[in-house]
């Protein structure tokens, strides 16, 4: 009982958590509808919690009264998981995980791997830009997930 206490007690202070704008990206629209409806759509933003923890934060909403489809819920669970996810650390993750948490192609994860093996570690989001074949534009959404 303690454990699931502790696992809903932050979400009934949402209403009144600081909210930040969302970041832009599919599904953003439908979470600011549905989640807007009772609180800042943007309070989210500080956690970056996995697929699996999101499906459980929104199924916990609707359980409470938000009105959305299933489409929409999908959506706004995908979106959350896309945009607010774990962070990645592009200095350490290998690869295929580049590839599979940021959305880029295995050649741009390919690129970043080589890059910092023979460069160094980045320091921050800006040494991403200096990646040749990398379009680092697709990763300015995701930039609150990824650490150096």
């Amino acid at each position: 009982m303690k454990r699931l206490v502790r696992a809903i007690m932050p979400l009934t202070l949402l209403p009144f958590a600081e909210a930040q704008e969302l970041p832009d990206g599919g599904g953003k629209e439908v979470t600011n509808r549905v989640c807007g409806a009772c609180h800042e759509a943007g309070v989210v933003v500080k956690y970056h919690n996995a697929k699996d923890d999101w499906e459980s934060v929104v199924e916990d909403m609707r359980g409470r009264g938000a009105d959305g489809s299933e489409a929409d819920f999908k959506a706004i669970v995908a979106y959350l998981a896309r945009y607010l996810g774990p962070d990645i650390n592009v200095n350490r993750a290998a690869a295929a995980d580049l590839e599979s948490e940021l959305g880029i192609t295995a050649a741009e994860a390919a690129a970043i791997v080589k890059y910092r093996q023979a460069q160094g570690n980045f320091k921050d989001f800006s040494d991403l830009g200096k990646v040749p074949g990398l379009d680092v534009k697709k990763l300015e959404p995701l930039k609150q997930r990824i650490v150096f």
